[in-house]
């Protein structure tokens, strides 16, 4: 028997271009004398389609394209996935009993369809309950930004509302293979991370139902994304699933696409990692190269080869392999055939010149262009660095001073009379002028001129304490280091620059030691919006605050303080003790202050973030969609209050280690 594993790129709401991807690689795999050929998650349609899915006439569209895949199926078998609309359920089942999804809309499946020969397959065990052909997805996540609850009914669902037992549903499908009847057991995604999904104090496991009815085989169809260690996460569920059926387990063939969707608020990219594993639950082959199209081959014999260990990029290369295809996203979200062109506003920090870097890497340097937009606070070092980065990516570079409209601006704004008196503009009305003009008037101007699009260069750092101008520098038509501290930031460039252009592109002036401190010579990070200007960010350690406030699993600012009491601070922000100390973090009242002034920052810039432009996703709780805040008011909690007077009884910071040694 021989099997294929289509990882392919998923367009979505490209169904014809999907469809033609599907073809090419089944007309592929009979020419190799495939068996059984497998393709993703919501191949035809793709995944992340938003409200789109409340669309009967959308959903009906793409089911138009299964009878092209069902022609293609004679000779072979094939699996794959699509939106099932249950629109007939009455004339189907001859039922006059109301089966609507549970918004009262037409019944939706996240179904996986199954064709033998050009015939629809059948299971071991039929129902008339579910479609002939078709299994329904039955774990539907409803986290970050999976939604597939408010669209999808579950196999769970089905089995309720016919009062029949789930294993009654989930039946293997039966396969002639060189005359041979094998058992299919298929799921969908999800299905295969069931640990944390309870009933009667057990998992709700598909895999361990469908081999207990007979599977001789699993296949998990995916549109699964990426995450920093998805590979290994992956392998551990599957171990779980091992040791749910324990010697009944059967060889598990995982397919996932590749590619990039969005919800609108974040891109979200897909890196495939298709996995074969042994009965063991042990992995026996993989996919060649992330993000890559494969026709993944399997001959019946992979399944008792040895297992093998996966070699995994560092965290920082897999973030730059994100960004990349983030980036190239935008030519499918335009339906273009060539990537777009894109202005950066390169001001001679770190930050625009990241963005610049990886715009070259991602679409090609004739597509980028470098726009330095200085006033009187720039110095002449920023605009400098500006030019060198320019130089050193080989991109056409501008210059348009802002000086001057400035001073038209505001000019025009005091003269105006307000109950008879003219207007007065604050220090930081001043400094917001400057980024607005920059963006508004001249950024986005400039790209409409070029037939272009300009870049939001603002880190998370920024983006979660509202350290940006909305209307100005908060504008554009894609945050591309949304997702990354400003730790993260630097950690990116020193990649840049020692692994993909081997050069110095990112000026080392720009780059400070691992404490994040500068000599003299260097450049701090400003927007140089007044006269000695410097970010109010503690990096480093404000960067671990980011990712523990956002994180998967959120930690809140009494979380912090306990550590801070505990002398855990350093260790449960992944940071040294000396960066604490760097920032005086050390002293509780200025840990106490900042901690106060970091939350509340935070919460006031809700208002800024939700109309931010989207974001490419590289953690597991990105803001944008991934992270869904209501702008409301923020108070310190009666518990914060008790835990800060204990913090500020304290002399100073100590360490557990620190506190034991004093103690012994």
């Amino acid at each position: 028997m021989k099997i294929a594993l289509g990882q392919i790129n998923v367009i979505p709401n490209k169904p014809k271009k999907n469809l033609e991807t599907m073809l090419k690689m089944i007309s592929e795999a009979k020419s190799k004398n495939i068996d059984i050929i497998v393709f993703p998650e919501l191949s035809v349609s793709g995944y992340l389609l938003g409200d789109e899915w409340f669309k009967d006439d959308v959903c009906l569209n793409f089911m138009h394209f299964n009878e092209s895949l069902r022609k293609a199926s004679k000779g072979i078998t094939l699996i794959y996935g699509n939106i099932f609309l249950d629109h007939d359920i009455n004339t189907r089942l001859k039922d006059k009993n109301y089966h609507p999804n549970k918004d009262g809309r037409t019944r939706k499946y996240n179904a996986v369809y199954i064709y033998c020969d050009g015939k629809t397959a059948r299971r071991l065990k039929e129902t008339n309950i579910l479609p002939f052909g078709i299994q329904p997805k039955t774990l539907l996540p409803n986290y970050r930004f999976f939604d597939d609850q408010r669209y999808f009914f579950s196999t769970v669902d089905i089995a309720q509302d016919f009062n029949v037992e789930l294993s009654d549903l989930l039946q293997p499908f039966v396969v002639d293979i060189k005359g041979k009847k094998l058992k299919i057991g298929v799921e969908v995604c999800e299905d295969l991370w069931c640990e944390d999904y309870r009933r009667n104090g057990n998992s709700l496991n598909p895999t361990k139902i469908l081999i207990n009815n007979g599977a001789d085989l699993i296949f998990n169809i995916s549109a699964s994304p990426w995450t920093y260690g998805k590979n290994n996460a992956r392998d551990r569920r599957i171990q779980f699933l091992k040791k749910e059926s324990k010697e009944k387990f059967v060889p598990f063939l995982y397919v996932n696409c590749v590619g990039v969707q969005n919800n609108g608020k974040n891109f979200i990219t897909f890196d495939g990692g298709s996995t074969v594993y042994n009965k063991e639950g042990l992995p026996v082959l993989f996919s060649k190269a992330p993000y890559l199209e494969e026709l993944m081959l399997v001959n019946e014999t992979d399944f008792d080869s040895s297992p093998k260990i996966r070699k995994e990029k560092s965290e920082i290369t897999q973030k730059y392999d994100a960004l990349i295809r983030g980036i190239q996203h935008i030519k499918d979200v335009l339906d273009i055939n060539e990537y777009p062109k894109f202005v950066v506003g390169l001001s001679g920090g770190v930050d625009s010149s990241v963005v610049a870097a990886l715009l070259v890497k991602a679409v090609g340097k004739d597509k980028v262009l470098g726009l330095n937009m200085p006033t009187k606070y720039n110095s002449l070092k920023t605009r400098n660095c500006a030019s060198q980065v320019a130089a050193a990516l080989d991109i056409p570079y501008f210059i348009a001073p802002i000086e001057n409209l400035v001073k038209e601006n505001e000019e025009h704004l005091t003269n105006i009379q307000v109950f008879g008196k003219p207007g007065r503009l604050s220090d930081l009305n001043k400094e917001n002028i400057q980024a607005k003009i920059r963006a508004t008037s001249i950024l986005s101007n400039f790209a409409a001129m070029y037939n272009a699009l300009f870049t939001n260069n603002a880190n998370k750092d920024e983006i979660a304490l509202g350290y940006g101008t909305l209307y100005g520098d908060w504008g554009g038509a894609l945050s591309i280091p949304g997702d990354l501290t400003k730790a993260d930031i630097f950690k990116l460039a020193k990649y840049l620059n020692a692994e993909v252009f081997h050069k110095e592109v990112i000026p080392k002036v720009l780059l400070p030691d691992e404490l994040f401190r500068y000599t003299e010579d260097q450049i701090q990070p400003s927007a140089e919006l007044k006269d000695n200007q410097v970010d109010p960010i503690r990096f480093g350690y404000h960067c671990a605050l980011i990712n523990a406030a956002t994180d998967y699993k959120k930690k809140t600012p009494e979380e912090i303080m306990r550590w801070y009491l505990e002398g855990t601070l350093e260790k449960n922000l992944s940071i040294s003790y000396d960066l604490i100390k760097r920032w005086d973090i050390n002293i509780p009242e200025i840990f106490v202050k900042d901690l106060e002034w970091f939350y509340s920052q935070i919460n006031k810039s809700i208002f800024k973030r939700v109309q931010g432009p989207p974001i490419i996703a590289l953690t597991k709780s990105s803001y944008g969609y991934d992270i869904r805040e209501s702008i409301l008011p923020y108070e310190n909690s009666v518990e914060f209050e008790k835990l800060k007077k204990k913090v500020l009884k304290l002399k100073e910071y100590k360490s557990k280690e620190e506190k034991n040694e004093i103690h012994s």
